[in-house]
């Protein structure tokens, strides 16, 4: 990989170097900065991961705690920062900080979404891989990094929930040979899958279930529109992970959209699609979000209201 020098030559001029995950982390952005985190700890660096938002309960196995800070970083302190699958600043939460430290503090971008903004000065972007953890992986395996147990399984973790169980348009050869590879190296693909799919209580389940009963139909436009209700996810947002794969399976839908409250004034939608012809990154973009052809998402200001069994935004 041809921008793999230069980032290892910015390592070793570092001593102090910020990991940045992007808000809602989920398992690929975390499980690339596990093994980016254990990487430049076995390199003597002193390391730390940022997220906006918490770890999700279901992720922790990646053992993350020691590297987290949930504090705001003292950007005055560091030597590099390094954002892992954040297609743009914004999906950072810290877009306004990073902009005032850029031309201070290096800025690494390190993504594999088709949208990316190259905002970093040293951008490692590659759109064919089928997620950040793939690229971490080719990284790594350009210096013989000698890989632990740990790091095949937070790698294993991206690439995995990132295809979706290699069954998205994402599940390409490489992507195939790279899992391959990370099993032969020690990864734990039972606990991957036990933590991050074999994981629903029938609480969760009643959930899901209640969204299903509910999902609105568009026959003309083909359009599948499912609404999570803002009491259900501000409990645990992480329980509607997958979600929106699930409803790829609707056989006749063009588009999938999934509508959640993420906090008091702001709505992410998450929008899913399994036809050749359309890209679902493009409709995003229009929104001020990006993502992949298949798979993208957008969120604005906003509150979702109930009245009489139709949802409204204001």
């Amino acid at each position: 990989m041809i921008q793999a020098k230069p980032l290892f030559e910015m390592i070793e001029k570092a001593d102090n170097i910020l990991l940045v995950s992007h808000r809602g982390p989920d398992g690929d952005t975390l499980g690339s900065a596990s093994a980016m985190a254990l990487f430049l700890r076995d390199k003597f660096k002193r390391v730390t991961l940022f997220s906006i938002n918490e770890i999700p309960e279901f992720l922790r196995f990646l053992q993350l705690e020691p590297f987290f800070d949930p504090e705001m970083p003292n950007f005055s302190e560091l030597d590099l920062i390094i954002c892992l699958d954040c297609a743009e600043l914004a999906q950072t939460g810290i877009p306004n900080e990073l902009r005032e430290i850029s031309g201070i503090v290096p800025i690494v971008n390190i993504d594999h979404h088709i949208t990316n903004t190259n905002y970093g000065d040293l951008n490692i972007i590659n759109p064919s891989a089928s997620a950040t953890a793939e690229i971490v992986y080719n990284l790594l395996k350009t210096q013989n990094v000698p890989m632990s147990k740990q790091m095949t399984t937070a790698l294993l973790t991206g690439i995995i929930t990132d295809t979706t169980y290699f069954s998205n348009a994402g599940t390409t050869e490489n992507a195939v040979a790279a899992a391959a590879d990370l099993l032969r190296s020690g990864a734990k693909i039972k606990e991957v899958v036990e933590n991050t799919w074999c994981r629903h209580s029938p609480e969760s389940l009643r959930l899901w279930g209640r969204i299903l009963a509910d999902l609105h139909y568009n026959p003309q436009y083909k359009i599948v529109v499912a609404i999570i209700p803002p009491q259900d996810n501000f409990n645990k947002p992480e329980i509607f992970e997958g979600l929106a794969n699930f409803l790829t399976s609707i056989y006749d839908a063009n588009i999938i959209f999934v509508i959640r409250q993420e906090n008091d004034n702001f709505i992410k939608c998450s929008l899913r699609t399994t036809k050749p012809e359309i890209n679902v990154a493009e409709l995003a973009k229009r929104f001020g979000g990006g993502g992949h052809a298949k798979a993208a998402g957008f969120g604005f200001q906003g509150t979702l209201i109930e009245n009489n069994g139709k949802w409204t935004i204001i």
